[in-house]
């Protein structure tokens, strides 16, 4: 079993091991420029040479500027659950196709082997004392070495294999960190969204909620299946609640969402006024369904409260602007080879 990584131990490891968060949240760019250099996305397929050369092994699938990308690594990024979140988000389908993931999966591969090449050429290193702390803190996270070898063992790694992936993605970041140094949010972009935003940026806020309470799951699906159909929230909750709110319809009345438990928390967050949600587990014998009526800000926050918060939200955006526009000139730059028959 795993156990939560401290913050502080190898804060910045955690963000990359095998997932190459790198290439999902910070370098997935819509656009892919090949060894054409013809533009490529997600909805098109690559430009690919399907044939195998004959010069190229056979578990070879790409090379970028020379250097060899093993088929291994493609069917563990494939099989990345990271990899289908970021299919589902650009192709906004809920099952992406094999084909679709393995054309993303292709694109973070190109993009990895171009940021670690462009550590050789900053003399970027990863020192061992460095890896072995960085392997440490990821053995850490699990009760015992058997449940470490075997959690490597499901990645498709072996021990050299999982050392490498490692500094390979520690090298990555750091070049990743490199490019954004110095990118920030001017005062006039802080004031634009400020503006813009106003009513997102408050100091607490309050909701009022609807919630059916019942005992076991397979009934609160039915009373969710119920109201979908167009049966009334308030004539549910007084026929067939079993908590105190039942004689009021469910309703809560504004209360202050810090105070809420967890499941009613989540609801209130997920949840659009006037929408309808469940089942939630409160407990091992109560589940709720729960109906959003309305919130509502306590206060709304000032420039200078809410600058860190902007700084925040804008800043990524800027700096994964930054990143995309360097992948994108190199990949008009690099000879990218790509030959496979999708699995």
């Amino acid at each position: 079993m795993m156990r939560p990584l401290k913050r502080k131990t190898m804060e910045a490891f955690v963000r990359i091991l095998l997932s190459l968060a790198i290439a999902v949240s910070f370098l997935a760019s819509p656009d892919c420029v090949w060894a054409a250099q013809k533009e490529s996305s997600l909805k098109t397929p690559v430009a690919v040479r399907q044939e195998t050369p004959d010069d190229a092994e056979p578990e070879i699938i790409a090379r970028v500027n020379g250097e060899a990308v093993p088929r291994a690594e493609l069917r563990r990024m494939v099989d990345n659950p990271l990899t289908l979140q970021q299919a589902q988000r650009e192709l906004r389908v809920e099952e992406p196709d094999r084909k679709e993931l393995e054309r993303l999966a292709m694109r973070k591969l190109v993009h990895l082997r171009l940021l670690v090449q462009e550590a050789d050429r900053r003399k970027i290193r990863i020192t061992q004392k460095e890896l072995d702390e960085a392997i440490t803190a990821l053995r850490r996270r699990f009760d015992d070495l058997k449940d470490f070898g075997m959690w490597v063992r499901q990645q498709g790694l072996n021990d050299p294999e999982l050392f490498e992936t490692v500094r390979t993605d520690m090298l990555a970041e750091r070049v990743t960190a490199a490019l954004v140094e110095g990118v920030s949010v001017t005062e006039e972009q802080a004031q634009q969204y400020f503006e813009a935003h106003r009513d997102d940026l408050i100091i607490g806020a309050e909701v009022r909620l609807r919630i059916i309470a019942v005992s076991n799951k397979a009934e609160a699906q039915e009373i969710m299946a119920t109201v979908q159909k167009g049966e009334p929230f308030d004539r549910l909750a007084r026929r067939r609640s079993m908590g105190r709110l039942a004689a009021k319809g469910g309703d809560t009345g504004w209360v202050d969402f810090q105070a809420l438990s967890s499941p009613l928390r989540e609801a209130a967050v997920e949840l659009k006024p006037g929408d309808v949600g469940g089942p939630f587990e409160k407990g091992p014998a109560e589940f709720l369904i729960v109906g959003l009526q309305d919130r509502r800000p306590l206060r709304a926050k000032s420039l200078a409260e809410a600058r860190p918060e902007i700084e925040r939200r804008l800043l990524s955006a800027k700096q994964q602007e930054v990143v995309q526009a360097w992948l994108a000139e190199q990949e008009k730059k690099a000879k990218i080879e790509v030959f496979i028959q999708s699995e």
